[in-house]
């Protein structure tokens, strides 16, 4: 019998994409998750985030991840706020309350857990001129 809220065997780093409702059982049920826990935690990592609302015109917004729990402690951020204090994501959320039901979340790159806070930042700019987030996305700088 598996237990309440279990997600399902963690499929490796790059190799899932999580709507936000699946996110929300992971981060709530981190017991039933150790895999996914012990994994996301243990890496810093530039994320992406599709929004999938019918009126988003394919926006997308890209992240960075660092600190003691890296990956997990930023989308922990997301599940308990519905936004992750991101500016645009915030204004969106403002406007509709199930917004953030159309968000999806992926990883682009894992990082090491040792990496400095200024070098995460670095591949973070990197992945925003690389997929024109600030152009066309939900990256206001």
């Amino acid at each position: 019998m598996l237990p309440k809220g279990y997600l399902g065997t963690f499929p490796g780093l790059l190799n899932f994409v999580l709507t936000f409702d699946e996110l929300n059982v992971l981060i709530n049920n981190q017991d039933a998750n150790q895999d996914w826990y012990s994994r996301l935690s243990a890496v810093n990592g530039i994320y992406l985030i599709l929004d999938t609302n019918p009126d988003a015109e394919a926006q997308h917004y890209v992240g960075a991840a660092y600190g003691e729990e890296g990956v997990w402690q930023r989308w922990k951020s997301y599940v308990k706020t519905r936004h992750g204090n991101n500016k645009q994501l915030k204004e969106h959320c403002e406007k509709n309350s199930d917004y953030h039901k159309g968000l999806k979340f992926t990883l682009l790159q894992t990082l090491p857990a040792n990496l400095d806070k200024e070098d995460v930042i670095a591949y973070e700019n990197l992945y925003k001129e690389k997929l024109g987030s600030r152009v066309v996305g939900l990256n206001s700088n």
